[in-house]
């Protein structure tokens, strides 16, 4: 499995530098509205813009790390019947996505994190005062974030095989994780009723979590709490990924090629 794991990801590094241009296109739109963002919220509260600096580069960095687009590519695949020729191959199509996936966070993370440091040295506000520990929970919780996007984007996308334009459908739970996973805001400044709901909801897990241990706003028993609740999101969305799998083979009859 391992060596199936090496050859993926080496195609799918290949075929990265393949649409080069249209790689560094989508990774250059993807950091624009983050910093939209934060312009606004330094215009209107200016004594904190330091703070907003690195909580808005931390969302592009985290955001990035965890971005996930399959719920797209299936929607088109199923819709045309291309997907039918994925599961001709030797590995469940869902390896495929993961390896590419993998690959793309990786060359993004290559270009934003020397990035990050040259930033750091002209900017001091950029500079992140994080522990060892925290160093670590960070990573884990990016890694969990990532997890739990793919799950949801991915699960999302199998809804094809009953729903004739699932990227809509999708298009909404989008708009709700913009408020309520701290892309347009810190959690902290929405309304005490919607920022208790987001602590109970997966969306603050793929993104304000992660960056709300860097920066120490959560630490101890609320990083414990916050674990504990994503593993909790991650064990639903596995099983509702490996319900729809099942029914939505059984209900496949598209072909095509």
């Amino acid at each position: 499995m391992i060596r199936k794991y090496i050859a993926l990801l080496r195609m799918k590094y290949i075929e990265m530098l393949a649409y080069r241009l249209a790689t560094f296109v989508w990774m250059t739109g993807a950091v624009a509205q983050p910093l939209i963002t934060m312009f606004v919220w330094m215009n209107i509260h200016p004594e904190e813009s330091e703070s907003f600096v690195f909580y808005f580069m931390a969302v592009i960095f985290v955001e990035r790390m965890t971005s996930a687009w399959d719920v797209w590519e299936l929607d088109r695949e199923i819709r045309e019947g291309t997907f039918s020729n994925l599961l001709l191959r030797p590995l469940h199509p869902i390896h495929w996505a993961i390896a590419e996936n993998i690959i793309y966070k990786w060359l993004f993370a290559v270009i934003l994190v020397p990035v990050w440091v040259v930033a750091a040295v002209f900017w001091p506000a950029l500079l992140p005062h994080m522990t060892g520990s925290q160093v670590v929970l960070f990573l884990l919780a990016v890694v969990l974030g990532a997890a739990l996007r793919f799950l949801l984007s991915y699960s999302c996308g199998l809804l094809a095989f009953w729903v004739t334009k699932v990227a809509a459908v999708y298009g909404v739970i989008d708009v709700i994780s913009l408020f309520l996973s701290g892309r347009i805001a810190p959690l902290e400044m929405l309304p005490p009723q919607l920022r208790e709901w987001s602590e109970w909801l997966l969306f603050r897990y793929m993104i304000s979590f992660p960056i709300e241990i860097a920066t120490g706003a959560a630490d101890g028993e609320e990083v414990a709490r916050g674990f504990a609740i994503a593993a909790g999101w991650m064990i639903v969305l596995i099983a509702a990924l490996q319900w729809l799998w099942k029914a939505g083979i059984g209900k496949n009859q598209a072909v095509g090629g």
